[in-house]
This record gives structure tokens, C-alpha cells and sequence, in this order.
């Protein structure tokens, strides 16, 4: 699967709890990524307190991620298993994830348009790695499902910093962006498609009926 960026991977992988108020946007985003000499979609439905992810291409996963803010519960898809897990974001760890605290956000001052919607350009840099990167950020186009993951957690404090919390308030996404490794040599790189204003029916942020749940396998402490 083709390395996504910075932010691409938070909100593809760490989907965490918490509702909260951002744009009323419903409808696709269609992701184009580049990574390592491969090329995949990413396809992105958002529709209130609830959004799902999905890969497509020759080098995807065959499988879907759905995340339910209002529900407090993530799940997982396989397609060609025609199974799915449950996982609840009701608890989440109380400490803010290490990665943030040597990742530093400064504004550019240039804007683009890309896939017809307006975007600012942000510069990323880890000092931990020397790894820097640039995403623009467009304005309306996210939903309380994405803010959500930024925002508090059910019952606690936000584990997310400050920075992730503005650029996501306001129906913030990360429409277009690069990343370089320490040597400044590129390694991935996405570009929004097609963004895309539509009805989404309810059924896509659900497993399917004919998909089994499979339970957790618990790893107990020696």
C-alpha cells in the first residue's frame, strides 16, 4: 500500500471519538496518492457525525474503515471475508500521541485551488527526523466525524494538539500535499481529484447485513 502523508495517515489510521460542531459538508473526496512508484485512491464519504475510508487500486486493500462519532464506535471491513470489527472510542489513552510534540506548523502565506475549492498552504517539519512536507488545506469541505477525531474525547481532554484542532475546526482537510525525507527528496504525494457535494444514503456507514462481526481477540497480561 503506498505511504500516505502526515495527516493522511492520522485520519486514516487513528480514528478516535468525540463530537463536535464543523461544516455541514456531504458528499466524496477522492484522494490521488503517489508513493515508492505506486499509485492508489483514496476515497473519503462524509456526512455529518459519521465518514468512511477506503482505498482503491491495484496496490489498496480490499477493505473499508466507517467511524461513528455520534456512536462512539469504529469498524473495520473486509471485503473478501465479508467480515467487520467493532472497536469503541468511548476510552482512549490519556496522554497526547509523542509524535506531535517535535512536529512544527508554520503558515506559508500562498494559496492554490485545487479540485475547484481554495486551499492555504501550511510547512511541516519533524525535528525528530528533519522530515519536512506541505499540505493545503481547504475550508468547508470536513465534517463532524473528521473534527471530531481532534477534538475532546468522551469525557476528557483533547489528546490532540492545538495546531490539529484549528486546522480541523472549521470544515478543515487536507485537499493536496508533499512529504521529504531528511534529505529533502520527495517520498509521497496526494492531490485531491474530485470534490464532490452529494447525498450520501446511510447504508455506506454501517457494515453491510451480510457481513459477520468477528470478535476482539483479548491478549492477556503474563
Amino acid at each position: 500500500m503506498p505511504g500516505r502523508g502526515v495527516l493522511l495517515s492520522l485520519l486514516g489510521s487513528t480514528l478516535l471519538a468525540g463530537v463536535a460542531a464543523a461544516s455541514d459538508f456531504e458528499g466524496i473526496i477522492v484522494l490521488k496518492e503517489t508513493s515508492g512508484g505506486q499509485t492508489a485512491q483514496q476515497q473519503w464519504w462524509l456526512k455529518g457525525h459519521a465518514l468512511r475510508f477506503e482505498e482503491i487500486g491495484p496496490d489498496a486493500g480490499r477493505g473499508a474503515m466507517i467511524f461513528d462519532a455520534k456512536k462512539q464506535a469504529l469498524y473495520s471491513l473486509h471485503h473478501d471475508e465479508k467480515i467487520y470489527l467493532e472497536i469503541s472510542t468511548a476510552t482512549t489513552s490519556e496522554s497526547q500521541p509523542q509524535a506531535f510534540d517535535e512536529i512544527l506548523i508554520t503558515r506559508t502565506g500562498k494559496h492554490e485551488t485545487v479540485a475547484g475549492y481554495a486551499c492555504e498552504v501550511y510547512h511541516m517539519k519533524d525535528r525528530s527526523d528533519g522530515s519536512t512536507g506541505e499540505f493545503c488545506m481547504a475550508k468547508a469541505i470536513g465534517s463532524a466525524a473528521l473534527f471530531g477525531m481532534t477534538s475532546a474525547q468522551a469525557g476528557g481532554a483533547s489528546l490532540w494538539p492545538g495546531w490539529m484542532r484549528d486546522l480541523f475546526k472549521d470544515g478543515g482537510f487536507p485537499i493536496k500535499g508533499v512529504d521529504r525525507d531528511g534529505k529533502g527528496r520527495e517520498e509521497a504525494h496526494w492531490e485531491a481529484v474530485k470534490i464532490e457535494s452529494q447525498p450520501l444514503a446511510d447504508r455506506l456507514f454501517v457494515p453491510p447485513a451480510d457481513y459477520q462481526k468477528q470478535e476482539m481477540a483479548v491478549v492477556k497480561p503474563e
